[in-house]
């Protein structure tokens, strides 16, 4: 039986057995000193009896293991597990991912690129454990998803592309497809966000607002009928978008709806629309009703080319027709010489420096079409001075409530900037015929939101947006640009993830 002897009793039998004998003997044969037997003996032999003697395991000895190169790997083994604080770590295994790391920085350069990611697992609790590699992969995708929403979004609501291009445009700046239905589906979130936004702006800290602008828009949208009702202030920030069927009970709700606490108008400027009118007085709000001057000065015109359309030829019949045809055509043309100076007095009215003298002006154009020695009497002259008369009193009294306002820097007195609203709209309404009636219409909310945010680069609004001239108070709205106010805020991204 191999009986394990301690190095203490191995040490105590040498030290017994090792004996100095014959020490001068063996001094004198090799020719040395006995005290340096005696020396070597002492100071050498016996302090080395434990090391020499003590249980080593059998075999050759171990040889040292050099030390392991820094490497990726090495860096992106965990320090530890969260969950049971385990510092023994095993490999599991790698898979293949795409390299969003690339592919966020330069991928439309080198194209797809796949990275090979370790799995990493702790030993004591099996919890397989996330990698450095992995989480940087993890923030680039999550970055690399939100600046393509982003350029969907640019793309949709400002550019005006199709689903095609925008597909193409993603691939072109990326390297990477995205699928038809995803930007689909991404344009109708984005779009439902910027109707609640709209919805909100009534409720913010802004600048006093006294005027609503109401218009409606025809888009081509083939065979589905329906208008868009847009709501502006004399800001031009463009506070409500909705698609309109019954319009009797849907334009009483959007211009409830638009006033709030902070959006408090005092009159609403229309065009020349007859059922305004009743539907500002079915919406409750106690606004004073103003038509736009251009408008009026639209209808004007066309009341003065009616009257020389219907200039009517007294001569005898026997005349052939070609005859009379030439006949009116010289009537027609002096009448309109006649008419021109009237047209003019009636313009003079909406310019600048007679605001004051609109209505006095129209009452004498009127005076002057009845009066025989200015113009000549003809029937459809008689019929223009008896509808102007009849308009002027109709319009005159607001007009001149508007006029006198115009007077103030900064009150409209005509819709232009509406219209420009409404032909703004216009060239998406192509891609609203994809949508449904509720789809449709936050399409367009989308579009008026990038509006509302966008900052003019020329005209009389240079290097500001509506957003601005109106001081809509960002704090209470909850954004500072288009893209945060969807909820596509610029990805924040750690310079540790693009580190080679």
């Amino acid at each position: 039986m191999n009986r394990v002897i301690s190095t203490e009793t191995k040490v105590k039998v040498m030290q017994e057995s090792l004996s100095l004998s014959h020490v001068a003997e063996i001094a004198e044969r090799y020719g040395v000193s006995p005290g340096a037997i005696y020396f070597w003996f002492n100071q050498k032999v016996k302090p080395a009896l434990g090391e020499v003697l003590k249980n080593d395991p059998p075999g050759p000895e171990a040889k040292p293991r050099p030390e392991e190169p820094v490497t990726r790997v090495n860096l992106d083994r965990p320090g530890g597990c969260g969950q049971c604080g385990g510092t023994r770590i095993w490999k599991n295994g790698t898979y293949w991912v795409i390299n969003w790391v690339w592919l966020l920085s330069i991928g439309w350069l080198v194209g797809l690129d796949k990275l090979a990611i370790q799995r990493w697992r702790c030993a004591g609790c099996g919890q397989e454990l996330v990698g450095v590699a992995r989480q940087r992969q993890a923030e680039a995708r999550q970055a690399w998803g939100q600046q393509v929403k982003r350029m969907i979004g640019l793309s949709r609501f400002k550019l005006g592309l199709s689903v095609r291009k925008t597909q193409i445009l993603v691939a072109f700046a990326y390297g990477r497809w995205v699928s038809v239905g995803c930007i689909q589906r991404q344009t109708q979130r984005v779009g439902r966000r910027a109707q609640a936004v709209l919805e909100r702006l009534n409720s913010c800290r802004q600048k006093a607002a006294h005027f609503l602008l109401y218009d409606e828009t025809f888009p081509k949208l083939g065979q589905r009928a329906y208008s868009l009702g847009v709501v502006i202030c004399e800001y031009g920030l463009i506070r409500s978008v909705r698609t309109l069927r019954r319009k009797a009970r849907e334009i009483p709700d959007q211009l409830r709806q638009v006033v709030g606490e902070h959006y408090q108008p005092q009159y609403c400027l229309t065009d020349l629309e007859v059922t305004y009118a009743e539907h500002l007085k079915r919406s409750g709000l106690c606004l004073t009703h103003l038509r736009d001057s251009v408008h009026v000065m639209r209808q004007i015109a066309r009341l003065f080319d009616e009257a020389v359309k219907e200039v009517t030829l007294d001569v005898p019949k026997g005349l052939p027709h070609k005859a009379r045809q030439k006949q009116r055509q010289l009537k027609q043309r002096l009448l309109r010489k006649h008419l021109r100076p009237l047209l003019a007095t009636a313009f003079k009215a909406f310019a600048p420096g007679y605001e004051s003298v609109c209505g006095l002006l129209l009452e004498g154009v009127v005076s002057q079409l009845h009066d025989p020695r200015v113009i000549l009497q003809t029937e459809s002259v008689r019929r223009l001075a008896r509808r102007l008369e009849r308009f002027a009193k109709k319009h005159g009294p607001t007009l001149n409530t508007l006029m006198e306002m115009a007077m103030t820097e900064g009150t409209p007195k005509t819709t232009n900037s509406l219209e420009s609203k409404n032909a703004l709209f216009k060239p998406f309404s192509r891609m609203a015929k994809s949508f449904r009636l509720a789809t449709g219409e936050h399409f367009f909310a989308g579009v008026a939101l990038m509006e509302n945010f966008d900052v003019k680069s020329r005209g009389i609004h240079q290097a500001t947006s509506a957003i601005q001239r109106a001081a809509i108070n960002l704090d209470d709205l909850g954004a500072t640009d288009f893209f945060s106010a969807v909820g596509l805020d610029k990805p924040q991204i750690s310079p540790a993830t693009f580190t080679i």
